[in-house]
């Protein structure tokens, strides 16, 4: 084997493993798919996602209820005040 022959080798060899290197997530992707675990996670996130919209739902209930209660709270304190418009007229 002469040295440009080794050399070549040599090249050929880095390719062959830059490429593995490089389809290597693709191959797993296929394997995933194949084996069923990307519907089990797309049923996970999807669980998930309902989930929260949930809570979501719940949060957007607690803020309307408590938006209600500042309202009447601020409408009870406004009639403990009296109204400085109304004077005793002795201007």
């Amino acid at each position: 084997m002469t040295l440009e022959e080794g050399i070549k080798f040599l090249f050929l060899l880095l390719g062959l493993a830059g490429s593995v290197w490089i389809l290597r997530p693709v191959g797993r992707a296929i394997a995933r798919k194949i084996e069923g675990q990307a519907a089990t996670d797309a049923r996970a996130l999807e669980t998930m996602r309902d989930e929260l919209l949930g809570e979501m739902d719940g949060l957007r209930q607690d803020v309307a209820q408590l938006s209600e209660r500042l309202d009447f709270t601020e409408r009870m304190l406004a009639k403990q005040q009296p109204d400085p418009r109304l004077g005793s007229g002795s201007r």
